[in-house]
This record gives structure tokens, sequence and C-alpha cells, in this order.
């Protein structure tokens, strides 16, 4: 392989699977690497970082590499700048709206959904196995994420659907499925948003114990701007369903091409559970990059970035860095430590990693001890996304336990 072969950003190259074996290839000879884009909807290049120690670095430097620029690597005339979308800020006013997300995720908030999230999932795998072979991404996990964030935000069960298609186009936007075109992009853009500011003005006339009834109704500095208010959620939409979705399904897709850790799992599940929902995320990395700006002018490992130029973080890459994770390319439900980046790290760490955990490890809880095998019946379908690493659809085939 030669370095101008490297291609790991393109959407393409994602329809056939994470690159691993070009990251792998990047880490022993060019960490730092900027990479011309074949792809027309994305900037012609890009700083490529794949290094654990690395992307911990840039991430805890703001004032080097900005996040004030949209994280998908977008052409400059394509992004849309979204006002309550906190990822795609520095501070103070990150922290400000950050402050104002993390109602949304106390760990007393958490815990009472906890409860609810278990009586759902029984419900959604008692669907789901009624017939023995179903697509495991509609049937299974995405139901749960939706149902959480919708829940947060109060949003009524009739809406629930339209939403999903929303977030779909909003994040995956270039694969064909989930839209059609930029447009399909845009409008379900602005039918989120507009959807949000609605909720908000419902919410102010009649107040319900929902999260937007707390944002729109506080008396001090809490109180969101209808546009903050769509941005607040268009965010919690679209991260808390497609990554937690992706992460079960990537999940399962490992425990099915390793009989010995799915039943190693389903025998001592108590035992192992809570590390293997993190060698899962680990795995998964559902979100497969963060972009930055640099500010400035500057060198990391030996390459000069110039202020104004782009870098991507690839999480994907860091969560198999071999200097940090013996045998990474190994999927391992004992492995510990487990230190890795698929929630980021620094001030943008994702507010909702201990919710993406609960509904990982709820599935996995109330899955495995009712199934003694889960196969592949037909393909796997990827989305085409370099930003997102996600599973369209995961026929599969249950064999259920007797009695």
């Amino acid at each position: 392989m030669q370095l101008s072969e490297v291609d790991v950003v393109s959407n393409d190259v994602y329809e056939r699977g994470v690159p691993y074996d070009q990251f792998a290839f990047l880490r022993r000879n060019a960490p730092v690497h900027r990479q011309a884009v074949a792809d027309p909807t994305l900037i012609d290049h890009v700083w490529v970082i794949t290094k654990y120690d690395d992307i911990v670095s840039v991430s805890k430097d703001p004032q080097t590499f900005s996040s004030g620029v949209n994280g998908p690597l977008l052409r400059p005339e394509r992004p849309v700048v979204v006002p309550g979308s906190f990822i795609s800020m520095d501070d103070p006013e990150h922290r400000r709206l950050r402050l104002l997300a993390s109602k949304a995720f106390t760990p007393k908030v958490v815990q009472a959904f906890e409860r609810q999230y278990r009586e759902l999932t029984i419900q959604i795998i008692d669907r789901a196995l009624e017939q023995e072979t179903f697509d495991l991404v509609s049937e299974v996990a995405q139901g749960l994420p939706m149902f959480a964030i919708c829940d947060l935000l109060g949003v009524a069960e009739v809406d629930r659907p339209e939403v999903v298609r929303w977030s779909n186009a909003i994040l995956t936007g270039d694969d064909p499925d989930y839209a059609g075109s930029r447009q399909d992009v845009v409008d379900a853009f602005h039918a989120l948003m507009g959807y949000a500011q609605r909720l908000g003005q419902e919410r102010r006339d009649a107040p319900g114990e929902d999260l937007i009834s707390r944002l729109v109704n506080d008396d001090g500095s809490g109180r969101l701007t209808d546009a903050e208010l769509g941005g607040f959620v268009l965010l919690l939409v679209v991260a808390g369903n497609e990554t937690t979705r992706n992460n079960i399904s990537h999940g399962m897709i490992a425990l099915m091409e390793r009989p010995d850790q799915f039943h190693e799992l389903r025998l001592n599940l108590h035992q192992h559970v809570d590390r293997a929902v993190e060698e899962i995320t680990r795995w998964a990395s559902p979100v497969n990059f963060m972009g930055r700006t640099a500010t400035q002018d500057v060198h990391l490992r030996g390459q000069h970035i110039r202020a104004g130029e782009r870098v991507a973080m690839f999480y994907s890459s860091a969560n198999r860095d071999e200097d940090v994770f013996p045998s990474g390319d190994e999927f391992a439900i004992t492995r510990t430590p487990n230190r890795h980046l698929s929630f980021g790290v620094g001030n943008h760490f994702c507010l909702g990693a201990n919710l993406a955990r609960i509904e990982t490890r709820l599935v996995i809880e109330e899955l495995l001890p009712r199934i003694r095998s889960i196969e592949l019946d037909g393909d796997i379908e990827r989305v085409r996304s370099s930003f997102v690493n996600g599973i369209k659809k995961l026929p599969v085939k249950v064999q259920l336990v007797e009695g």
C-alpha cells in the first residue's frame, strides 16, 4: 500500500466496512496524514489523525483546534449552522448550552428512566422473538434509543416514526436509502427544527415534566431561544438515536461472529456484562470521526498544519491503536482496561454516554438469556457514510431457549 492510495474519508469506502487495514498502515507510517478527498460532497483535503494519544491531545486543546465548524467535513457551501447544536461550538457558548443539556442526563434522571427502559426492552424483544427471523436493526436496536430520547423530550408516540425518518436523513444523508437528494436532507433538517420549536411553544402554553418544558420555562439564564431549542433537540435526537442503535447492532454482529464469546457472555452474564458493553462500544466506534479546525499554524508529529485547515480524529483507528489496546483487532468481552474513545474526550465528551451504556446493557441482559443461538439470515447492509459507522439492515435467525 502507498500513501497516495489511502482513502479513509470518502463515503463510498464505508459501504464495504471500516478500512481498518488502512488505519493500521497510517498508524505505522503516517499517523498525521494529509489526504486528498475524492468524494465531491466533502472538503478537498483533510489531516487524518489516527493515533490515540494525538486524538486526546487535539481534543483537549480547543484553543488550537476549534469545534466551531461542522464535524462531518462537508464542503463549505453545504454545512448548515445549527444555533443550539453545541457539538459545533467552542466555549463559552458551548459551556452554556452543555450545562443546559446536562439536565437531561443527571444520574437521578438516568436511573429513573432505566426502569422504564427495561420494561420497554422486554416488550421490544418479545415482539422480535415471536418471529424467530427478523431484522435486528429495525426490530430491536432502533426502538429503545429513540424511545429514550423522545420520552425525555416529551415527543408524542404518533410523531416518533417521522422523527426517526428525519434523524436518518440528517445524519446519514449521503446514503440514498435515507435521503434521495441533498434537498431531502435540508427538508428533514428544517422539519425537525420546526417540530422542536412547535413543541417549545406548546410547552410554554402547557408545561409538562419533560426536558423541553424545563428548558423553555426556565426563569434564569437557562431559557433557550427558539433557534437554540431547535438545534438542541436536533442534536439530542440525531446523536441519541443513531449512535446507540449502531452500537447495539455492531455488538450483536461481533457476538454472532464469535460463538464462543456469545456463549461465555450468555452463561456468565452478570460477571461479564459491564466489560462487554465497553468492549462493544470500543469495537463499534459508532461515530467514526469528528472534525476540528486549526485556529493557528501548529506542528503535530512533525507535520505542519496551517491555520484554517481541517483535521479529522478517527476514533475507530484510535480504538485499535496497538500502543493502547494489545490485540486491538480482537473482540474480547473481558478486556480490561478499556479506555476507548468512542464517547470522545475533553470538554466535548458525550453527555449521553451513561444512557448509551444502559441501553446497550439492557438489550444484552434481556436478549441473550432467551436465545440459545443467533446467526445471520442474509447480508448485512451498511450505511454509506464515513462519519457514522452505521448498519442499515441486520437480518438474523435465533434459536429460542426451550420452556
